[in-house]
């Protein structure tokens, strides 16, 4: 899928650009993990993987596949990447960028947003 929305191509390439965003992103890319998780897995630090993980998610690169409620009442999120693979190449002055979308969390995110809305 080519991905002509400015703002998302700026997104995913700040993302790219950052080690931290990079290894979410690539964690997430084929499983569902949470804030934690990631910090266990990957050795990002809690409060970077908060941030992250956050910006993340404003910007359309991640979704809240599930919300996981505890025996002792604690609520957490379950967060899974938007797209599987991301290529970028510079052709002809031109930059142009390619996705794969993950399409079990991009369905996930598009039935949530649409049982929110009104009909009018």
């Amino acid at each position: 899928m080519h991905i002509k929305d400015r703002r998302l191509q700026q997104a995913l390439l700040r993302a790219l650009a950052d080690e931290s965003s990079a290894r979410i992103l690539a964690a997430t890319a084929y499983r569902t993990l949470s804030v934690m998780d990631l910090v266990r897995q990957e050795g990002i630090a809690s409060s970077s993987a908060y941030r992250h993980v956050h910006e993340l998610e404003s910007d359309g690169l991640l979704v809240v596949d599930r919300t996981v409620l505890t025996p002792d009442g604690k609520i957490y999120q379950m967060y899974r990447a938007t797209f599987r693979e991301v290529t970028v190449t510079f052709h002809a002055g031109d930059l142009v960028v390619n996705a794969t979308p993950n399409l079990d969390a991009v369905q996930k995110a598009f039935r949530l947003f649409h049982s929110f809305t009104e009909e009018i």
